[in-house]
């Protein structure tokens, strides 16, 4: 049974899922064009432990691209079957809560993997006083990163409510030896702890490594009442021992490799942002995060630090993550939000769900826009923006078949609807930052007598450049049209994809014009009709950086070479840094 990261890592060699590189890789910018390029392959690469980065602490990346890897992370065969031990957790769970008289097989099955506290943990074999997070290796991912920066680190933060955690993941950037900022999502519980603290100081705690279930579990939404480690227990089959902290009233697991401690002062004022490569394929611009004051750090003896890249636009780094969390967040929108809900996808060239198909069970009017609502008023999915429902039968995972049932079944001026929410920090089309439109597509069947027949059009959704002629001129049955830039290949589907979600606001991009949907997802500049904010670049590696890589590739021994996929992002870069050029 794994509970510790090093025993994974042992069961990932077994397996051939994991090379380790002891040539010196240097994490600025080269760790991640490696990682990239692992990531880019069709199976999603190995899981790459880079032994020498110039510290003390090795680092695993692409550890997660992969549906075995995952499986094996659970200690299970298969995603089904992750899938099936979370589903019957939430059952266990929901009875547990829905009512006073339980049955005793069910208050044991659940009170024996209640969290544990020891006195001690090995994740404070070594303490450091006054701490120092130069010793840490944060990376500097792409060429215009302004700060060093670790993406998708567990946060564990306690409900001020309950006598539970949560923990949530959070991306952070180094500010000084004893400060970071840390970004919470808007409307994400960590944030809404923090705002509802009685006390100023918020106490938290980052931590990297220990059982690979945190690192999953910090990015798998859920409700405030169900405790993480109780839930990792539950899928281990063994309660988790939590530690006390050295220097903040806070417990966290004692398997952990490195812990960071500090505090937020919810009365400080926030700190502008750095511009940092995002999951999204472009850099972030703009914006005031709090800074989390550190306290103290401790590690065990021999560290292991699972980091996450952010992904490129067309590598599919998050292909399989993305998958697992389709998933795991179906299980809860099925059972506690909307039943009629059978299937959910979050679409890879996505990022935190601002695109989402679902697959629901149709059977009254209306019920569409009440999914649609229920969707956008959850925590679990609230930072969405495009929405397509598609019937039950429906793969939601083939986009062939999701395309067909736009086709057939949806007219743009009867079944779009709109909205306004809360989107990610990280979206930067959308007029205000966190804040902006949100689109529903309803692709259903609408019975037999408002079916529109087969137009004999092979693909409703066309991408056209912008400043070619009308497209409609030859694809006069086209449902939906999406403009983008002249340099956008257009026969490169993923890549349309990904730029038409990040580059388009629902309300301020799109319009209805006699039974056409138009999307303007070209790139803007600040002054733009409804353009408040800069614009950034996409995010790839430099030339030199490429360059470097290449020319060491095969003493790093970890297979035939590999193009990096930053060569077909080159070509959308504008004049600028992070941000574009006006």
């Amino acid at each position: 049974m794994i509970h510790y990261l090093d025993e994974y890592l042992k069961t990932l060699l077994q397996k051939e899922e994991l090379i380790a590189i002891s040539r010196f890789v240097d994490p600025n910018l080269e760790i991640a064009e490696i990682t990239d390029r692992q990531a880019s392959l069709s199976h999603g690469g190995k899981a790459l432990l880079f032994e020498n980065n110039g510290t003390s602490f090795p680092v695993i990346t692409n550890l997660f691209n992969s549906k075995k890897r995952i499986a094996l992370a659970f200690g299970l065969g298969s995603l089904d079957d992750v899938t099936t031990r979370i589903s019957a957790f939430y059952e266990t769970f929901g009875q547990f809560q829905s009512s006073r008289r339980f049955r005793k097989s069910t208050i044991s099955e659940l009170t024996q993997y209640i969290p544990r506290t020891t006195t001690a943990g090995s994740c404070q074999e070594i303490a450091q006083f006054p701490p120092d997070l130069n010793r840490i290796p944060f990376m500097r991912n792409r060429p215009f990163d302004e700060a060093h920066s670790l993406f998708d680190v567990p946060l564990i933060i306690k409900n001020p409510y309950l006598n539970s955690y949560i923990i949530e993941s959070a991306r952070i950037l180094w500010h000084s030896k004893t400060t970071i900022q840390i970004r919470l999502e808007p409307g994400s519980q960590a944030a809404g702890f923090v705002n509802d603290s009685p006390s100023g100081r918020i106490p938290l705690a980052l931590f990297l490594g220990g059982d690979p279930l945190y690192t999953l579990t910090g990015i798998v939404p859920r409700s405030s009442d169900i405790d993480p480690l109780l839930l990792a227990g539950y899928l281990r089959k063994k309660a988790v021992i939590k530690a006390p902290c050295l220097s903040q009233p806070l417990e966290v697991p004692d398997d952990c490799d490195l812990i960071i401690e500090g505090y937020i002062d919810k009365n400080a004022q926030t700190v502008p942002v750095a511009s940092c490569g995002e999951h999204t394929g472009f850099y972030s611009i703009g914006g005031k995060e709090p800074l989390m004051h550190v306290t103290c750090i401790t590690n065990r003896k021999k560290p292991l630090l699972p980091l996450s890249i952010p992904s490129l636009g067309l590598n599919r780094s998050l292909y399989f993550i993305t998958r697992a969390l389709s998933a795991f967040v179906e299980i809860n929108i099925e059972q506690f939000l909307a039943t009629e809900v059978r299937k959910l996808c979050f679409p890879f060239f996505s990022n935190k769900g601002s695109a989402a198909i679902i697959a629901v069970r149709k059977f009254y009017p209306g019920q569409i826009n009440k999914v649609a609502h229920a969707i956008w008023g959850s925590n679990l999915t609230a930072l969405n923006k495009l929405l397509i429902i598609v019937d039950e039968h429906v793969n939601v995972f083939d986009l062939q078949q999701v395309n067909e049932c736009i086709r057939q079944h949806y007219n743009p001026s009867r079944d779009t609807f709109f909205s306004r929410g809360p989107l990610s920090y990280t979206d930067h089309a959308s007029p205000q930052r966190g804040f902006g439109g949100k689109m529903c597509i309803d692709a259903t069947d609408k019975s037999a007598s408002m079916l529109q027949t087969s137009t004999g059009c092979s693909d409703p959704c066309l991408f056209y450049h912008k400043s070619k002629a009308d497209p409609l001129l030859s694809h006069s049955q086209a449902r939906i049209l999406i403009a983008v830039d002249d340099d956008v290949n257009l026969k490169n589907r993923p890549m349309c994809y990904w730029i038409a979600i990040n580059q388009a606001d629902p309300i301020r991009d799109v319009r209805i014009e006699n039974g056409i949907l138009y999307v303007d997802a070209c790139t803007k500049k600040q002054g733009d009709r409804g353009v408040t904010r800069p614009w950034p670049n996409v995010c790839c590696s430099s030339t030199e950086t490429i360059r470097n890589v290449d020319s060491y590739w095969e003493r790093l021994r970890i297979g035939d070479p590999v193009p990096s996929p930053s060569l077909a992002i080159q070509l959308l870069l504008r004049p600028g840094n992070a941000q574009i050029s006006e």
